[in-house]
């Protein structure tokens, strides 16, 4: 398949790229003005953010906590007209100790290339010992 401006892989990407360097500022470009971002976490609850700074600011309080902080995997996939994103992330949070997590999403962007949909799950920060 093409890599069309619009069609999502190259964005998908980009955001990918932000999560591992923890770059708020490029996880939200990477979001249309209108984009809509849903989050379905284990509690459960659903989150509906809207805008890159919205985006941004759910990113930031994810990923901006964990000291260090470690992406140990991230792909992306064609599924028909959306684009699927995994990563998994681990990091150690001040009040809780080691966590590890996941995130499944799917990516729909505009004819701008910006993400205009994001759907995504989210395992839960999970426990884990100190990987040292």
């Amino acid at each position: 398949m093409s890599d069309a401006v619009g069609d999502g892989w190259d964005v998908a990407a980009r955001l990918l790229d932000a999560i591992d360097a923890r770059d708020f500022a490029a996880i939200a470009a990477c979001f249309a003005p209108e984009a809509r971002f849903l989050v379905l976490t284990p509690k459960p609850q659903l989150r509906e953010h809207a805008g890159p700074g919205e985006a941004g600011e759910r990113f930031r309080a994810w990923l901006e906590p964990l000291d260090p902080f470690e992406l140990l995997a991230a792909d992306r996939e064609r599924v028909a007209d959306r684009i699927r994103i995994r990563y998994r992330f681990r990091g150690r949070d001040p009040e809780h100790g080691w966590q590890e997590n996941e995130h499944t999403g799917y990516v729909r962007a505009g004819d701008d290339g910006l993400i205009t949909l994001l759907t995504l799950t989210c395992a839960g920060f999970r426990p884990i010992p100190d990987p040292a």
